[in-house]
C-alpha cells in the first residue's frame, strides 16, 4: 500500500507514532494515511498515523539505515569482447524474430504443427550457438 503523506497543523493533541511524546495543538505535524478498500473476501482497514516533522525524518533515516544504498546498474559487467557482444546481440534478435513468428501463427492451419516443430528446431540450434557466447539466457528456459 502506498500511503498518502501530507503535512498540516495539528487541531487537537495527538500521539506521535514514532516517539513517546504528543503533538500539541497548533504545531505542525505529518499525517500518514494508508487507504485499503478491501474486497469480498477480506475487509480493508484504513490506518492513520501522526508524526512530529522531525520524527518523520528520523523514521525515514532509520528505514534507510536498515536498507542501505545499492547503486543501480543497468547492465551486468560482462567479460565478452566487442565481437562476442555483437554476435550475442544478433543471436538474441534471431530468437526474438522466431518468437514473433511463433505468436503470429494460426493454430487452425493444417501445417501448424510442422511449422512449430521447425521453429523449435531453430531455437535449439540458437541455444547451442549462444551457449558459446555468454551462456543461455534464463528466459529461454521457460
Amino acid at each position: 500500500m502506498i500511503p498518502n503523506v501530507y503535512m498540516n497543523w495539528c487541531q487537537r493533541r495527538a500521539k506521535c507514532a514514532y516517539c513517546p511524546g504528543h503533538i500539541e495543538a497548533g504545531t505542525p505535524m505529518v499525517n500518514v494515511f494508508y487507504w485499503n478498500r478491501g474486497n469480498e473476501e477480506k475487509r480493508g482497514i484504513n490506518a492513520k498515523f501522526y508524526y512530529h516533522p522531525q520524527c518523520w525524518v528520523a523514521h525515514g533515516l532509520d528505514y534507510l539505515k536498515m536498507n542501505p544504498y545499492v547503486p543501480y546498474t543497468r547492465h551486468k559487467e560482462t567479460k565478452l569482447t566487442e565481437d562476442e557482444m555483437r554476435t550475442r546481440h544478433l543471436l538474441l534478435r534471431k530468437k526474438a524474430k522466431i518468437d514473433q513468428r511463433r505468436r503470429g501463427l494460426n493454430p487452425s492451419r493444417f501445417d501448424y504443427g510442422l511449422v512449430m516443430a521447425q521453429l523449435d528446431t531453430r531455437v535449439a540450434e540458437l541455444m547451442v550457438e549462444i551457449a558459446q557466447v555468454g551462456g543461455i539466457p534464463k528466459k529461454w528456459m521457460m
